[in-house]
Formats: C-alpha cells, sequence, structure tokens
C-alpha cells in the first residue's frame, strides 16, 4: 500500500515538473498549430497573388556553337566542361562551363551577357502578378532576407498591396522564383515557434526539441496516469470507507 502511494507521489511530481519544463512550449505548439490550421498551403505560397510561367525562348538569329565558343577565354590548358542554350525571359543565352569558369553570351548579339535589367524585371513581375497593387520598390539583393533563404544575388520586387506581396525574381533567367506575403511571413514565425528552430526554420531534428518532445511525452502519460488514478481508483477507496463505517 505505502509503495502505491510513493507511486503515485512520484507520478505526480513527474506530471508538476515536467508542466514547469514545458509548459510555455506545449502553450505555443498549440497556438501555432491552431494558427496554422486554418490555411492552405496554396494560400501560404502566395499562389493566389501570382503565376509562374516560363517564357518561350527564342531561336531565330541566334549565334552559332562555333561563335560562341570564340568569346569564351581561351589558352593551352583551357578545357571546356559543358555548353547549353538557356532562356532569359525568353531571351536566348549561351552558357559555357570551363576551366576558366562560367561565361554567358548574348546568343542574339554575339557579346558577353550583361545580365538581366531592371525595367525586364519589372516586366516580368508584372507578368507573374495576379494582385491588385502597384509596384513599390525593386530591389538587386547581395543578402538573403528572412523571407528568402535561398541563393543570392536576387531580385526583390514589392508591391503595394495589402498582402504585403514580395516577388522574389531569378537575375540570370527571370523566372519567379518565390511569392511571399504577410500571411507567409506570420506562418513562417508560427512555424518557427512550432518546430523550435529559430535561425534556418527548416530543421526538426534539432536536441532541443527532442528534449521538450519528451518532456511533452512525460506530461501527457504521467496525466493520464493522474487521471485514472483520481477518477477510477479513488471513488472505490472512498466508498469502502463507507462501508466500514456503516
Amino acid at each position: 500500500m505505502i509503495a502505491k502511494h510513493k507511486f503515485w507521489r512520484v507520478l505526480t511530481r513527474i506530471h508538476k515538473w515536467a508542466g514547469l519544463v514545458i509548459g510555455l512550449q506545449i502553450v505555443l505548439w498549440f497556438a501555432s498549430g491552431f494558427f496554422m490550421s486554418f490555411f492552405s498551403i496554396d494560400k501560404v505560397h502566395g499562389d493566389h497573388m501570382a503565376t509562374k510561367h516560363v517564357a518561350p525562348i527564342m531561336t531565330e538569329h541566334v549565334i552559332s556553337l562555333e561563335q560562341a565558343l570564340a568569346l569564351y577565354p581561351s589558352n593551352a590548358d583551357q578545357k571546356i566542361h559543358g555548353i547549353h542554350l538557356r532562356s532569359a525571359l525568353g531571351a536566348p543565352v549561351w552558357e559555357i562551363n570551363g576551366s576558366a569558369g562560367v561565361v554567358q553570351i548574348d546568343a542574339l548579339r554575339g557579346t558577353i551577357w550583361q545580365g538581366i535589367d531592371e525595367a525586364s524585371i519589372r516586366g516580368a513581375a508584372q507578368s507573374y502578378y495576379i494582385g491588385e497593387g502597384q509596384i513599390k520598390t525593386v530591389l538587386n539583393l547581395d543578402v538573403a532576407p528572412k523571407d528568402y533563404r535561398k541563393g543570392v544575388p536576387i531580385w526583390q520586387v514589392i508591391y503595394d498591396d495589402r498582402a504585403k506581396t514580395r516577388l522574389y525574381i531569378s537575375p540570370d533567367t527571370g523566372a519567379l522564383i518565390n511569392v511571399r506575403t504577410r500571411l507567409w511571413r506570420v506562418f513562417d514565425f508560427m512555424w518557427m515557434l512550432h518546430i523550435m528552430d529559430y535561425k534556418d526554420r527548416d530543421n526538426i531534428n534539432l536536441w532541443w526539441l527532442k528534449l521538450i518532445s519528451f518532456c511533452a511525452l512525460l506530461f501527457a502519460l504521467s496525466g493520464v496516469g493522474l487521471v485514472i488514478h483520481r477518477v477510477f481508483l479513488r471513488p472505490k477507496r472512498k466508498q469502502q470507507r463507507l462501508d466500514l463505517k456503516s
């Protein structure tokens, strides 16, 4: 009898201490999970604000492969590893990869490709955007912002709409890489709280997440045990005492 009494006392302490350690995180798990369950992933990704499409590449009047190779830096030890024709908002670009690195050739003009300018990025953004706002700012970023965690440089086009839409467009191809809205940024913050990755927000194997999850498991199991004890065992003991008195 004493051993059972000690067991329930120990279980109560485990439940209290586990609740003390993880109480705030449990609230954050429930709150973030509750919030994220309200929105479809398509809306979070901003599919209602912009649509991705690929401009067909223009192949007329393209310089030959030999002409493109003639513009690549040459010496006795130079080797070409690969070459292909790619699209930059529909304009053809020869991309040559060799010992001297990657060189991009304007396949229409036969000159070193200078990249996509701001005016072209604005035009591309307008072709992707399906909202009701206007372009507020266009930036060529060398440092990735918090809502874009991929390679740089990258073009960022900011709109003045209610959704606070930002389009991220590749400086090499003009392709739409990501759409970010205020909802995405709030969702991303909630996801950070949920998985407890406060830096990169994509790692679900952090040791402190495992520790808190283990404590949460102890909290839940000990709570179930205490409920069973108090609901199904205590009434029987009270009934036994009443029988003895009578």
